[in-house]
């Protein structure tokens, strides 16, 4: 007989899968930095200032989430599949902040 697998849910890892929530607020200065930078640029430059702002925190904000979260045990599947969804959260988690508190 197969017996099933238990999965063992921590608190951390429910704790790293929703820390995604904070990543923009975090890097709201900066958004306001490049904001002020960009000065009476063309609506196209500023486009491609807010993806490129999307997409690097989106990276650098899953990175640095990992390196908080790694514990004592190896990555395991869990782990890396909370890593890879923070790629799509994160950006989605941006445009939620920025209807929220910009207009």
């Amino acid at each position: 007989m197969e017996e099933k697998k238990k999965y063992k849910i921590e608190l951390s890892l429910i704790v790293y899968f929703c820390s995604f929530l904070v990543v923009f607020p975090i890097s709201i200065p900066l958004y306001f930095v490049l904001g002020m930078m960009s000065g009476s640029a063309s609506a196209s430059t500023t486009d491609l200032l807010f993806y490129g702002f999307i997409i690097g925190i989106s990276i650098l904000g899953a990175i640095l989430l990992n390196i908080i979260f790694k514990s004592g045990k190896p990555n395991n599947k869990t782990k890396w599949g909370i890593f890879i969804a923070h790629l799509f959260l994160i950006p989605l988690s941006v445009i939620f902040y920025n209807y929220l508190f910009f207009y």
